[in-house]
């Protein structure tokens, strides 16, 4: 069968949702099932007025940049939209359809020799591809992993409605946790077109290292005996305004200065969260984006790693720390529960959540554990092979239908 994927990918950001994509479809092009493929990369970029409002504003400019990237043999093409003051208009008065055929029009000799479309992410790559179901009646498939659902509907109206035409009218819809399935329902999507499946995790890429390399890390990070680590995009989803808060009561708690906290990753909260944690006089080391060979050793050299996002897909970052023999406390939201090891290692959301949050880092430090068990667990249960079988069985029903 013949495959054509959108994907909402940024290659200078590779983690979270471009791992979780990118090794999915690493491994189902693999498969005999698949004959051909091609990726197209969805970009936006800014026209006309909103260019002049960005730069009035002191705001990135979205431009075009190369025509592709590739990335472990996977060919990304990238498909430029522009986006212009009367494109948000278009969006919100439920006329889309004005801001995407166009594109699927310029390449639609190329789309049209393809059985099937997998969008991964709901929108606006999920709305592209109902289109072209619309246009040349190719069955589509969307996987949704986490703000797709749980946050861009709900803040925006427009987008609900949207989202949901999407997921009505789909072949077929794979949420990455349950917990994201009922989210899905609070939107109102009541159909029976869909499965639940889980991120997986690569593990040629996210294992222990030995003790000799992590001192050289340690040392070459400056960093103290203890180190409690984030990893993941700097922003409120994330839970990234009260980081320095947690790591404030961690570190009073402990009592100790033999401790660091070590932030991997960037974001729009970067700023403030490095100048709070000098006013505050806490250690932390920010690596801004780092590549998955320094994310995997950076996560290798954590005592634990803190997840304490408001909202969560799934939380795959969870299962790599695992993977690298690494304990992970974490809040008990979104479909982190389907991620973590152990329920004992999750803190409800509510009243004091800093302080709660920090003392179950600290009762976890104390706690001896078995770092081999725990990364046969994420072996035996997190296997991107049987995930993306999964996923061409799903294409094969498609396309008998």
């Amino acid at each position: 069968m013949k495959v054509l994927y959108l994907v909402n990918m940024n290659e200078n950001n590779r983690k979270g949702l471009f791992t979780a994509t990118h090794e999915k479809l690493k491994e189902i092009v693999k498969s005999d099932e698949v004959k051909d493929y091609e990726i197209y990369c969805i970009q936006f970029v800014d026209a006309g007025f909103m260019k002049l409002l960005k730069k009035l504003k002191n705001r990135a400019i979205r431009t075009m940049g190369a025509d592709e990237f590739i990335y472990e043999g996977l060919i990304y093409k990238k498909i430029y939209i522009k986006v212009g003051v009367l494109n948000k208009f278009i969006e919100k008065v439920n006329l889309d359809k004005f801001n995407y055929v166009p594109m699927i029009m310029r390449n639609k000799n190329d789309i049209k020799k393809y059985d099937l479309v997998s969008a991964h992410w709901g929108y606006p790559h999920g709305r592209i591809a109902y289109f072209i179901n619309k246009l040349f009646n190719k069955p589509y498939i969307v996987t949704y992993h986490g703000s797709d659902v749980h946050t861009m509907p709900v803040k925006n109206p427009h987008i609900k409605n949207q989202v949901l035409e999407v997921m009505n009218n789909a072949y077929k819809n794979i949420f990455v946790s349950n917990k994201l399935y009922l989210d899905a329902k609070k939107l109102g999507y009541e159909k029976e077109n869909y499965i639940i499946t889980k991120n997986g995790v690569n593990t040629d890429k996210f294992y222990p290292i030995d003790r000799k390399e992590k001192d050289i890390i340690k040392e070459k990070l400056n960093l103290k005996r203890t180190v409690i680590g984030f990893v993941g995009n700097l922003n409120k989803i994330k839970r990234a305004d009260k980081l320095i808060e947690i790591f404030e009561n961690i570190r009073n708690s402990k009592n100790e200065l033999d401790i660091s906290f070590l932030v991997v990753g960037d974001g729009e909260l970067k700023s403030s969260m490095m100048n709070k944690s000098k006013e505050k006089n806490i250690d932390v080391v920010f690596t801004g984006n780092a590549s998955v060979d320094e994310v995997r050793n950076y996560m290798n050299v954590m005592n634990i790693m803190v997840t304490p996002s408001r909202n969560e897909g799934f939380g795959l970052v969870i299962v790599e720390a695992n993977a690298c023999g690494t304990r992970v406390v974490a809040s008990n939201v979104g479909g982190i529960c389907e991620a973590i090891e152990s329920e004992e290692y999750l803190v409800d959301d509510g009243e004091n959540f800093e302080i709660r949050f920090a003392q179950k880092v600290c009762n976890t430090l104390d706690e001896d554990y078995i770092k081999a068990k725990l990364v046969e667990s994420v072996v035996n249960n997190f296997s991107w092979e049987n995930i993306a079988k999964d996923e061409t069985d799903i294409y094969k029903g498609g396309l008998h239908e």
